[in-house]
């Protein structure tokens, strides 16, 4: 090359590096929506738009029913602001039931009033007339140390979900696990080594509101999970994780060396403020009530109860009291009341129960117990009489079809509750389908209690506790409604969407 040539050359690359630096810096001045964008709680006329900036700035959201946003409503939301980590929602309303809405999220600037790009997704609503309906459900996100690992293109089962294109997914509880610190890498079965990204907010227990809020913020970093949170509306309930294993007031930390903070109620404080801070979640209750529990109709075929096992429960105990009373509480009177009534008024032709705990299956914490089984197998006791009232005035009321759906122990599983073969006979016999982890190690199966006369139908776990993702034991399940016969097909499958075991409901 000749020097008149080199030196042009140069002049035009300097020349080009500094307008990209400038065209950089021109974007880095605009706020970013580094964690994408999220749908929830929707109704056949309204949804929750959930969104984070990366600096004050105003949210602003467009819907539209078409693609090229050519008919768009615009929606000016709330400021995001440091005191709700830079978070925001806006609920929007008269929307049309039955469709795909096309939504775009932005912020603009507080300060110098600038716009950031769009970031688009897309939702169906609720119908009002019968309409084929299908969900997912499932939970356990980042248990046991298991990250993201870009190796393997991280948290692949979201991606695996959003192909089946369903109208909503159940996140079942344990949406973070803030408990368990992720390492860079694992050994884990057969000498394989299983390498995380890491963020400092990871790194150790969440005591902190920002390592709690990093525990969410964390798992947004995973391209299949914000793909799938821009085309799936959600339903969020909690479990645990979300504050620390085996939550309850009762829990004591005195001897755990890896907190700093030994009070329960202060991480728990911390642990609601981020969870209503990144849960896409329409709250029901009187305002400030940190109210999870909550029922969304989703057309004349199904109707959607998500139940919260942890805010209103007792300490964890031998589970054997022979009378109600404060150490017998899982849900609580004011929640078993209203889930009764909510039953009873439902017209849907299924009543789907989100229940973050499995009835049946023994769950310990040390010599206590966790879920609601006790394990002796006799007559209700503890934690099974709230439940055994509950059935009793399923039946009672001549509530038909109702079908339970949970998580929580690491493996799938189909269960039938038969009265005939129960200690506790008094009530009407129903399915309970369990699915889960979504990433995290696997555990079970869990040994099964005959209080409610448990029936395993099919299970699929670990050859051995806590195998890691690698061995494909990640699970979701999946429901489909036929609007004309009105079946209930439900759909256990696993990482790859292999489906494992099907069971064909039909309504009373």
């Amino acid at each position: 090359m000749k020097r008149r040539n080199f030196l042009q050359g140069s002049a035009l690359f300097g020349c080009g590096l500094l307008m990209n630096a400038a065209q950089a810096s021109a974007a880095d001045a605009r706020p970013l929506l580094e964690q994408g964008i999220q749908v929830g709680d929707v109704l056949s006329d309204r949804a929750i738009v959930w969104g984070r900036s990366d600096r004050p700035a105003r949210m602003w959201v467009e819907w539209a029913r078409r693609e090229d946003f050519s008919d768009a409503v615009a929606v000016r939301g709330p400021w995001a602001l440091p005191q709700g980590d830079f978070t925001s929602q806006v609920e929007l309303v008269g929307l049309p039931a039955g469709e795909r809405i096309f939504v775009r999220v932005g912020y603009r600037d507080a300060e110098d009033d600038t716009m950031s790009d769009w970031v688009n997704g897309s939702f169906m609503t609720a119908p009002l007339l019968a309409a084929p309906v299908r969900f997912l459900w499932s939970g356990d996100t980042a248990g046991q140390g298991f990250g993201i690992n870009p190796e393997i293109g991280g948290m692949k089962i979201y991606r695996t979900m959003a192909d089946q294109a369903p109208d909503f997914f159940v996140h079942s509880g344990d949406t973070i696990y803030a408990d368990g610190p992720i390492p860079e890498s694992i050994e884990v079965e057969d000498g394989k080594l299983w390498k995380n990204l890491v963020t400092p907010e990871v790194s150790k227990v969440a005591e902190t509101l920002n390592e709690f809020r990093g525990r969410y913020r964390y798992n947004l970093l995973d391209e299949n999970v914000r793909h799938f949170n821009s085309q799936v509306a959600q339903l969020w309930q909690w479990d645990d994780h979300e504050v620390v294993n085996n939550y309850s007031a009762s829990k004591d930390l005195s001897g755990d060396e890896r907190y700093q903070v030994k009070s329960v109620g202060l991480l728990q404080a911390r642990a609601s403020r981020a969870f209503f801070d990144y849960a896409p979640l329409r709250q029901t209750g009187p305002q400030g009530s940190d109210r999870i529990y909550r029922a969304l109709p989703f057309g004349p075929l199904l109707d959607r109860f998500m139940l919260d096992l942890r805010s209103y429960r007792g300490p964890n105990s031998a589970n054997m009291q022979v009378a109600a009373g404060a150490d017998t509480v899982l849900l609580g009177q004011d929640q078993l009341q209203w889930l009764l009534g909510e039953l009873k008024a439902s017209k849907a032709t299924w009543k789907a129960v989100f229940c973050d705990m499995p009835i049946g299956l023994h769950v310990a914490d040390g010599d206590n117990w966790e879920a609601v089984a006790n394990g002796d197998n006799g007559e209700a006791r503890g934690r099974e009489l709230e439940i055994a009232w509950l059935l009793k005035a399923i039946k009672a009321a001549g509530i038909e079809n109702v079908v339970w759906f949970t998580a929580d122990v690491h493996y799938t599983a189909a269960h039938y509750y038969d009265p005939a073969k129960a200690r506790e006979k008094d009530f009407s016999p129903f399915w309970e389908f369990v699915s889960g982890p979504l990433n995290a190690g696997s555990f079970g199966p869990n040994a099964q209690d005959d209080t409610f006369g448990l029936q395993v139908k099919y299970q699929k776990a670990p050859e051995q506790p806590n195998m890691s993702p690698f061995a494909g034991l990640q699970f979701f399940g999946q429901v489909d409604i036929d609007p004309k016969s009105r079946a209930m097909t439900v759909t256990l499958k696993d990482l790859e969407n292999a489906s494992l075991f099907t069971q064909v409901l039909t309504p009373a």
